[in-house]
C-alpha cells in the first residue's frame, strides 16, 4: 500500500506543479489531490521542499527510463544521451522547478549525489559496458563507471543550464545550437 501512497503523492504533485507552480503548490494541496491526510502526507515528507525534491528524482528517473533503449554502438549512445538531455531541457516539471526553485538544484550540484544520479550513472554504465563488449571499435575503452559518471555530469548540467546558454550560443553563431555543441562534447569523450 506504501507504493499506492507514494505514487498518489508524487502524482499529485506533478499535477499541482505544472498547474499552480511552486509557489502555488502546498502541503494541504498535495494531500487533498494525493487523497489522503496531511498527517500521512508529513509522515513521508518534512514539507514543501522534500515532495518539491522527491519530485524532482522521480522525473529525472522517468526521462532515464523512457530512453533506455541499448544502444548497439558508440554514435547510437551518444545520440541516446542527446535524447536524454534534450527530454530533461524540455520537461514541464523539471523546467518549473529550474524556474521557479532552482536553490533545490544545490542539492544536486554542489552536496551529494542524489537518488536520479545515482540511478543514472548505474544505467549509462551498463549501457557503456554493453557497447563495449559487443561494438568495442566504435567507443572508448576506459573505465565504464568513470564514463558513466562524467557523462551524467555533463548532461546534468548543460541539460539544466540549456535555457540560460542556448540563447548566447544562437547570438554567435545563429546556427549553432547547444545540443550540438554537447553533441560534440560527447564524442570527443566518447568515441575512439
Amino acid at each position: 500500500m506504501g507504493i499506492d501512497i507514494d505514487q498518489a503523492i508524487m502524482q499529485a504533485a506533478r499535477e499541482l506543479v505544472l498547474e499552480s507552480g511552486i509557489r502555488g503548490t502546498t502541503m494541504s494541496a498535495v494531500a487533498r489531490g494525493a487523497k489522503i491526510s496531511r498527517p500521512t502526507l508529513y509522515a513521508r515528507f518534512s514539507g514543501k521542499d522534500a515532495v518539491i525534491s522527491k519530485l524532482l528524482t522521480h522525473e529525472l528517473i522517468d526521462v532515464t527510463m523512457s530512453v533506455q533503449r541499448q544502444p548497439a554502438t558508440g554514435p547510437q549512445l551518444v545520440d541516446a544521451l542527446l535524447e536524454a538531455a534534450r527530454m530533461v531541457a524540455v520537461h514541464p516539471v523539471i523546467t518549473t522547478i529550474v524556474e521557479e526553485q532552482p536553490e533545490l538544484l544545490g542539492t544536486y550540484f554542489f552536496r551529494r549525489l542524489g537518488e536520479s544520479q545515482i540511478r543514472i550513472i548505474a544505467t549509462l554504465e551498463h549501457m557503456i559496458e554493453t557497447v563495449q563488449q559487443q561494438a568495442p571499435e566504435t567507443i572508448c575503452p576506459r573505465s565504464a563507471h568513470a564514463l558513466a559518471t562524467m557523462c551524467c555530469s555533463m548532461l546534468q548540467h548543460s541539460a539544466l543550464s540549456s535555457r540560460i546558454f542556448a540563447p548566447i550560443l544562437r547570438a554567435h553563431q545563429p546556427s549553432g545550437t547547444w545540443d550540438q555543441e554537447l553533441r560534440l562534447i560527447l564524442e570527443g569523450y566518447l568515441l575512439p
